[in-house]
């Protein structure tokens, strides 16, 4: 008796090892199944990310968080990336050359000479 709940407790535990393994391969859930053809209003769009594999592709992320694939090569969004890489190296360079108030200082610093 003990034999075979030891020969169950074995297959169990070397099912768990090999079904482990499984599921790997799937691919990501941000993969493109169609391109769309309609320009997007670049207002709409707040970042991008550019996907390469079997279908290459630009995958535009609007600020309600929607995922609309287009096709890398067209007019529309080659100025689009264009657009939103300009709006955030703006931002960007905004964010530097204005220092926040604990970087401004109002106090000089001066020494005592006796």
């Amino acid at each position: 008796m003990r034999l075979l709940l030891l020969a169950i407790l074995g297959a169990c535990c070397l099912t768990a090892c090999i079904v482990a393994g499984v599921g790997n391969e799937v691919p990501e859930r941000s993969i493109c199944m169609s391109l769309t053809t309609q320009p997007l209003p670049v207002n709409k769009i707040k970042t991008y990310v550019i996907k390469e594999g079997s279908m290459k592709a630009v995958i535009f992320i609007t600020k309600r968080g929607l995922k609309i694939c287009a096709n890398p090569q067209t007019n529309w969004v080659k100025a689009a990336i264009n657009s939103v890489d300009s709006r955030s190296n703006t931002r960007r360079n905004r964010i530097q050359t204005n220092p926040t108030e604990a970087q401004q200082s109002t106090y000089t610093v001066g020494t005592l000479s006796q």
